[in-house]
């Protein structure tokens, strides 16, 4: 590797990305981070060193962006949520990707990774997605690949499918295409699942604090459908079955109503960072309802190292990660 390989991340959240090099040992210069949200940029500035932090990436001149190896970017989902009003390109969100794009064809990182819900697939009957994936393929010396990965499946215990696209660069140095070490080609593959945790492990025993039940919930009969054996479950989803709470929990979101059923309270903080990945040294310089929301926009930093494993041996930025 020649240098220290450069990244940038748009829509940075609290910087899943970063935490996964961390994880994974590797040499990297933080160049930019990206952010709209004023909470969101107090917790990088606590817990990471980039050299720059942009705000609104719509406004802001791509002049300034500095170049990069390696682009990531977790672009708002909330345009293309089931969960949301799906309005897409309608939605000055969803344009987001278009900045995203311009990133791409102006610094020509060596990869990029964009990551979004799985709603992205369906939504206006597929034609947002096929919009997206057009613009991407289209991309002079790019090749561009795609699927749908879970949290549950690289070993943290929730379920997430999120959709990943995964672009490469063909231009100037040929191992960007996948030329493996042996002269034989080496494209980008869907990276091995990984064995899932039991979810009790990720169960904070060291608080004891009781949350009395929300009102709410004990009138829609919610507690009467709960597993004996439920780990957590999202009180946000009161007529849901909750099949699987032993095992693994719903996805954690921004509104974030997982409520620790051993433990008769709400999850806390430290259970969520678990079951996203992030270590539990995280420093926290917003509230608690700040923090929980960054928890639930980010993206699962387990999924993230298995991707970032797979793109660096596929480039040789660095020595093949074990």
């Amino acid at each position: 590797m020649q240098g220290i390989m450069r990244i940038g991340t748009d829509c940075s959240g609290i910087e899943a990305p970063i935490q996964a090099l961390e994880q994974l040992g590797i040499p990297y210069r933080h160049v930019f981070s990206s952010e709209i949200d004023r909470f969101a940029i107090e917790s990088i500035k606590a817990n990471y060193q980039p050299e720059k932090i942009f705000g609104d990436i719509t406004t802001r001149n791509i002049a300034d962006v500095p170049d990069i190896d390696v682009y990531i970017c977790g672009f708002p989902c909330q345009a293309f949520s089931h969960a949301g009003y799906r309005g897409g390109f309608r939605d000055e969100r969803g344009i987001v990707f278009f900045n995203c794009l311009e990133v791409i064809k102006t610094k020509k990182p060596k990869f990029f990774i964009l990551e979004n819900v799985k709603g992205l697939l369906t939504h206006d009957k597929g034609r947002t997605f096929k919009t997206i994936l057009s613009e991407l393929e289209n991309l002079p010396n790019y090749t561009v690949h795609w699927d749908v990965l879970n949290t549950r499946d690289y070993g943290i215990p929730q379920n997430r499918p999120r959709v990943f696209i995964i672009g490469f660069s063909t231009d100037g140095d040929k191992t960007a295409s996948g030329k493996s070490r042996d002269g034989g080609i080496r494209p980008f593959t869907t990276p091995p699942q990984v064995k899932m945790k039991n979810l009790g492990t990720f169960i904070d025993d060291s608080d004891t604090y009781v949350h009395p039940i929300p009102p709410c919930v004990i009138k829609s009969g919610m507690l009467d459908i709960i597993p004996e054996d439920a780990k957590f479950v999202d009180f946000g989803f009161k007529q849901h079955r909750h099949a699987n709470s032993s095992a693994y929990t719903p996805t954690i979101n921004a509104n974030n109503r997982l409520w620790c059923v051993p433990k008769h309270r709400y999850a806390n903080i430290k259970e969520l960072l678990r079951l996203q990945g992030f270590p539990e040294d995280f420093k926290q310089v917003v509230s608690k309802t700040q923090l929980k929301k960054q928890i639930g926009n980010s993206m699962s930093v387990n999924v993230i190292v298995e991707i970032l494993r797979e793109c660096l041996a596929c480039t040789h930025l660095v020595p093949l990660v074990a």
